[in-house]
């Protein structure tokens, strides 16, 4: 055995190996010095100890001698609640309201001046009509009515300003 030994350490060529094979007397180890890794594990303490607690499960539950309450189910009216609009939803909302009020706006203009011209048209064809009677009696009447058809339009198209130009609430920051 001493010389398959020798022979071992011939080929990989270490002198202090071989004179101790020799010798039969192993010298001084020098112990090799720990890695960092090493090192580090040592610092630890070791490997961890496992958790003694005791894991609480469904059929500890069940079987504990506690006291267990269950609620009752929600009713409709709490589960149907809307949720809070985020500020995104809110500003889409406002750009929504405020195009439809312009929209309003648009058409009560349009209608107001539509009025204007055909009250001006009525007046004018009133003053051309050279029969009396068809005068006062159709004329007239077509007049009237365009007439308080014109005050509707210019009191729906006031009330369209005043909404688009109210307060919306809470200025935000």
């Amino acid at each position: 055995m001493k010389r398959l030994l020798l022979i071992a350490m011939l080929l990989c060529g270490t002198d202090t190996l071989v004179g101790a094979a020799q010798t039969g007397v192993s010298g001084p180890q020098v112990k090799p010095e720990d890695s960092p890794l090493v090192k580090a594990a040592k610092a630890s303490g070791g490997p961890k100890k496992k958790s003694t607690k005791k894991v609480i499960t469904n059929k500890d539950v069940k079987t504990s001698k506690g006291k267990i309450t269950t609620l009752p189910p929600k009713t409709a009216a709490a589960v149907n609640v809307e949720p809070a609009k985020g500020l995104l939803e809110k500003q889409s909302d406002q750009r929504k309201a405020d195009a439809v009020s312009a929209v309003r706006i648009s058409a009560a203009e349009k209608k107001v001046s539509d009025l204007e011209k055909e009250l001006r048209r009525l007046e004018d064809a009133y003053y051309d009509e050279s029969v009396p009677n068809y005068r006062d009696s159709a004329i007239e009447k077509r007049f009237n009515q365009t007439k308080q058809q014109l005050e509707d339009a210019r009191k729906e198209l006031t009330d369209a300003r005043e909404a688009q130009t109210k307060p919306r609430g809470k200025p935000q920051s």
